[in-house]
């Protein structure tokens, strides 16, 4: 009898683990995607700009599943350090030594539950920053924390 019980015990417990679905079947392995071939999107590689003006930033961003947070950050390019992802070949300025560079963060929720969000935020330039090229950043994350990023090459001036 009491082998039948373990048995039976064995059968149950083998059945449970056969019958359970793994949660990677529905687990999240695919990057959010930024697009700037939308209408309107801004800006875009080798954008320029005006200080004391605003950026109107547009983008569409799109998952598989769902759509997290997004960020922005600028930051100047004063010695052509490179991170953009974009293939056009921008012309900079000569190297500078920063006086009084513009760098900023943004952060930006997306509605719960969103596979397309169409981004648009007013960004104000200060009046008072350096001119010359700065890189534009975009880093989009999914709900499961996949990130990718865009990195543009924008120039401020007078």
């Amino acid at each position: 009898m009491k082998k039948v019980k373990k048995l039976l015990v064995l059968l149950m417990i083998s059945t449970v683990f056969i019958n359970c679905s793994s949660d990677d079947d529905n687990k999240d392995s695919t990057k959010p995607e930024i697009d700037l071939t939308i209408a309107n999107a801004f800006p875009t590689s080798c954008t320029t700009v005006i200080r004391g003006t605003t950026i109107p930033f547009k983008a569409l961003f799109k998952d598989n599943q769902e759509l997290g947070a997004y960020s922005i950050n600028i930051h100047h390019n004063f010695d052509q350090h490179n991170h953009d992802t974009e293939v056009d070949a921008c012309v900079f300025d000569e190297q500078k030594v920063p006086v009084n560079p513009w760098a900023a963060t943004f952060i930006f929720s997306i509605p719960a539950g969103s596979t397309e969000f169409i981004a648009e935020q007013i960004i104000e330039i200060p009046a008072n920053i350096d001119t010359g090229d700065y890189h534009f950043m975009i880093q989009l994350t999914d709900a499961q924390g996949w990130a990718t990023m865009k990195g543009l090459s924008i120039k401020i001036v007078e």
